[in-house]
């Protein structure tokens, strides 16, 4: 035989009358169960803003070797333009600033009477120090600059 029970024994084990919330679904979420999927949550999202912020790394790379190809590109097209002028000037450059960071090292090759090599090597100055150290070279161009002047001996 089953027995309800009484009113009053449901008041002695809940004295303050008070009762517990449920959901309209049946049963609620307790802390336990809301600490537990939150811990779960925090584990799972660390992998994705690992990645998130390795890609943003990746995206500066690339854009900081773009930019320095366009500089190492355009470093040539002028020395190429100067060369045009006086073939027998010298366009090295230990360290030349090009702005927003980027350095660039210019340096003559062997040379002719009718070329010489010059090379062009451009970076991002990261250590801060206004040189540019092999570490930070980001793009190397070389070429062969012919002499058009006059001058040709």
């Amino acid at each position: 035989m089953v027995t309800k029970r009484s009113s009053g024994l449901r008041r002695a084990l809940n004295p303050g009358g008070l009762r517990r919330a449920r959901s309209p679904g049946g049963r609620g979420m307790t802390l336990t169960e809301v600490l537990v999927a939150s811990a779960l949550l925090g584990v799972a999202l660390v992998p994705v803003f690992e990645a998130l912020s390795r890609g943003m790394g990746l995206a500066r790379a690339i854009e900081w070797r773009s930019r320095a190809v366009f500089l190492a590109e355009q470093e040539m097209e002028r020395i190429t333009n100067e060369n045009a002028e006086n073939f027998n000037k010298s366009v090295a450059v230990a360290s030349k600033d090009l702005g927003g960071g980027f350095l660039a090292t210019i340096e003559e090759g062997s040379k002719t009477s009718l070329a010489k090599t010059v090379s062009v090597r451009v970076g991002k100055d990261t250590s801060g120090d206004g040189t540019l150290a092999t570490s930070e070279v980001l793009a190397t161009l070389v070429t062969r600059v012919a002499n058009v002047t006059d001058d040709v001996e």
